[in-house]
């Protein structure tokens, strides 16, 4: 054991493919050919910054549902299915599923079931450690996480938990407590964590990270903690819809049928209008968070890259198809580019009717709890699933705000009228009144 910074950790060295090839085989994937088992695909379609992880959060509480614990882009970064690797944006056409090699699928099947699942009331600790190891793993690339010290120190962390707030075996009630106990460990250890890049540190005092969490990003920060799950079964993958949500998606509506060759695809529409998608995309680009595309030249954005110059490297949420013309726009238009983008990708995959879709519209999730329970169940109904158990209760109860940059409240995007209304040129005035949204005095 090497010291370093006051702590001990194994001697380095091992790359990242050999640590998630470690955890693989200590996981034990239990499905074989997860893709090709999924009957039933559900691809959850939005512009950034509409909701799509608060309707997911809602969806995810149904045992009916096959998820995955957060995104689906990690996975493709890891199969180098994702810029700069496979394309010069985030589109992915069948060519790209049909040109990586069967050792690349085989990885990434086995690190999607093991992922798939849907959420659990209680924790057999090793298996939850070991999904707590991987998670990390891809959340802090370029450190040398050896699988076997990260179980072991959360091990002793859930066992001071449980004794700190005397829950039993098999319990964990609390997610942020154990990690935030487990990524103190590891820093006191020498591992160069922030935990300011973490979803649970959003309403901390401390001041706000200044920059991207590293150099390699996997997973999207802000970062999410791991909670109790149910890890899918074969019954469940031929039997449950298997829902996939990030509005990355909307460029890849032609390749996941590729993947998922056995799956009837179906779609749920999330819309909001663009206005207020548009400013929460603004206020996204500026938040100390939401890297996810390392760029290969710096970046020139006004109210972007001169007020966050570390950040000129980075561009944030989607990368459509043209980003290329928007690397000295400014933050507005690229806001006004992304939203537009994503709706022309997503109708155009809808125009002519050969895929099945629902339209919900976020606005009708967030104006009361009766519009709420109405539209969630009207996507039950269309889901074939029951409106049943934890998922009613949340239905409900509702969902706070899920990586939200300001608590939501209406017609928030009031406070930059006159930016967003120099955005909004004919082709989104047009995409949006397709949409039911109207004249914008009357958008929220």
């Amino acid at each position: 054991m090497t010291t370093t910074h006051g702590g001990t950790q194994p001697p380095g060295g091992s790359s990242l493919e050999h640590r998630l090839a470690t955890l693989r085989r200590l996981r034990a994937p239990q499905v074989a050919d997860f893709t090709a088992q999924i009957n039933e695909l559900v691809v959850l379609v939005s512009s950034s910054r509409s909701g799509s992880s608060m309707l997911t959060a809602l969806l995810r509480e149904s045992v009916d549902l096959l998820h995955l614990r957060g995104e689906f882009n990690p996975f493709l970064k890891l199969a180098g299915l994702a810029y700069p690797v496979a394309n010069d944006s985030d589109r992915l056409d069948p060519a790209h599923w049909h040109a990586l090699s069967p050792a690349r699928r085989r990885v990434l099947d086995e690190e999607l079931v093991l992922d798939a699942g849907h959420p659990a009331d209680q924790v057999d600790d090793g298996q939850y450690l070991l999904d707590a190891a991987w998670r990390l793993t891809v959340q802090w690339p370029a450190l040398d996480l050896d699988p076997g010290f990260v179980v072991e120190a959360g091990r002793r962390a859930l066992e001071r938990v449980r004794h700190m707030h005397g829950w039993s075996p098999g319990e964990l009630r609390d997610v942020d407590c154990f990690h935030g106990e487990l990524l103190s460990d590891l820093s006191r250890a020498g591992y160069a964590i922030d935990p300011r890049h973490y979803r649970m540190w959003a309403s901390s005092t401390q001041p706000p990270p200044t920059g991207a969490p590293g150099q390699t990003i996997i997973e999207e920060p802000p970062f999410m903690t791991v909670r109790p799950w149910h890890i899918a079964t074969e019954h469940d993958c031929t039997t449950k819809p298997l829902v996939l949500h990030t509005p990355s998606n909307n460029y890849r509506l032609g390749f996941l049928p590729a993947m998922f060759p056995n799956a009837r695809m179906r779609i749920i529409y999330l819309t909001r209008n663009p206005a207020a998608s548009i400013n929460g995309l603004f206020d996204g680009w500026r938040h100390p968070g939401f890297y996810i595309h390392r760029m290969t030249e710096p970046l020139c954005i006004g109210d972007y890259t001169d007020a966050r110059p570390a950040d000129r490297w980075w561009w944030k949420f989607d990368l459509p198809p043209g980003w290329q013309h928007y690397t000295d726009a400014s933050l507005m238009s690229v806001c006004a580019f992304q939203w537009r983008s994503a709706h022309q990708a997503a109708l155009t995959a809808l125009d002519g009717g050969a895929i099945d879709h629902i339209q919900l519209r976020y606005e009708d999730l967030i104006s009361s709890s009766q519009s709420r329970i109405r539209s969630l169940t009207r996507l039950s109904q269309w889901l074939g699933i029951p409106l049943t158990g934890r998922f009613a209760l949340a239905v409900q109860a509702g969902l706070p705000p899920v990586v939200s940059t300001a608590p939501p409240s209406p017609r928030r995007w009031h406070k930059r009228a006159t930016m967003i209304h120099h955005v909004l040129d004919p082709d989104i005035l047009h995409i949006a009144n397709r949409l039911g949204y109207g004249s914008p005095t009357d958008w929220l």
